[in-house]
């Protein structure tokens, strides 16, 4: 039987505007496309299943011309509702429509509070450009006190960490008080991992630097910080996940949450939902995908008990863990 309290990551769009160098959509292949409104309105036909609905998949949300109507249908149907946008589509208009559909949450993708590293990082933004946007729509919420909650999303690499002294101040400058941290787990090829901190923590030459315990260190700080500043900080790992911390569980929660591709394909997570090369423990693995559905020609419950869903779902459950699954750095979290 279907559960009742289910996550649906839910990818409105596989456009974006950017072209940040860490993110893993480049090695895809897959057409640039919105989800169509027949695609959505059979997605909610199973919203009473789900408790949160999360507009955020590999593209930039705000670039799909009905995405207000699409948080007001989750929100009529009783979901709470989220986003990770990268900033840049915040305008005045489009920030006044957000407070209406009535999102929930929205965290904004922010890699260096310093307009030189934000810009090299978020290739086509502009930092000034999406920190005036930060500013404005926090002082509309204010304004219309608005119980959305504005959120900063920081990916940690080696071009960013020595920022992080610079974080708390930047955002009660721009009015956010919510900070989710986390590394880059996402690899799709060399570069990825030369611009993560895995190889801090896998190569012996690279940890006698002492370069990954200065940035546990200013971690460990934030943390102690950001109380007084009045900001929440969220981070799943202090550390670079590593296939050593085996057997706690997947950052992902694939077990209770379905992810819903533009197209209508489902998969137990977003990783699952493109063909997608990854770069895993210094090997290169061509494209992983694992979709188990589809949404347009099919029921939700009829997908759930399909044997190859339950087959994945009995791995997590014997820690027989699916071959798809031993290449994500996801699933050595704590």
């Amino acid at each position: 039987m279907l559960p009742r309290s289910l996550s649906y990551n839910l990818e409105p769009t596989f456009r974006c505007n950017l072209a940040c160098e860490m993110c893993p959509r480049f090695s895809s292949e897959d057409p640039q496309l919105n989800m169509a409104v027949e695609t959505y309105d059979r997605i909610c036909e199973f919203m009473p299943f789900a408790h949160t609905v999360d507009f955020t998949g590999w593209g930039e949300p705000l670039l799909h011309p009905r995405i207000f109507e699409m948080i007001r249908a989750a929100k009529s149907r009783g979901c709470l509702t989220s986003m990770t946008s990268n900033g840049t589509a915040l305008n005045a208009r489009n920030s006044g429509l957000l407070l209406q559909s009535g999102l929930d949450r929205l965290a904004v993708s922010v890699d260096g509070v310093r307009p030189e590293t934000y810009n090299s990082i978020r290739r086509g933004s502009d930092f000034t450009k999406v920190e005036a946007n930060l500013t404005r729509l926090s002082q509309l919420i204010a304004g219309e006190n608005s119980r959305l909650e504005l959120a900063i999303a920081y990916t940690l690499q080696q071009t960013n960490t020595d920022e992080l002294h610079l974080i708390l101040p930047w955002m009660c400058s721009v009015g956010s008080r919510v900070l989710h941290l986390k590394h880059v787990n996402a690899l799709s090829n060399a570069s990825d991992w030369d611009r993560s901190l895995l190889k801090y923590r896998l190569a012996p030459v690279n940890r006698k630097s002492g370069y990954l315990e200065k940035v546990e260190s200013e971690i460990q700080r934030l943390f102690r910080e950001a109380p007084a500043a009045g900001v929440k900080v969220m981070m799943h790992s202090e550390y670079p996940l590593t296939t050593q911390m085996r057997g706690r569980h997947c950052l992902a929660t694939p077990l209770q949450s379905v992810y819903f591709s533009y197209e209508g394909k489902v998969s137990p997570c977003c990783h699952f939902g493109h063909h997608v090369s990854r770069f895993f423990e210094g090997q290169f693995f061509p494209a992983a995908s694992l979709v188990l559905g589809d949404i347009r020609t099919e029921g939700l419950e009829t997908i759930w008990q399909t044997p190859a869903y339950q087959e994945f779902r009995e791995g997590f459950a014997t820690e027989q863990f699916p071959t798809a699954c031993r290449t994500c750095y996801l699933l050595y979290g704590k």
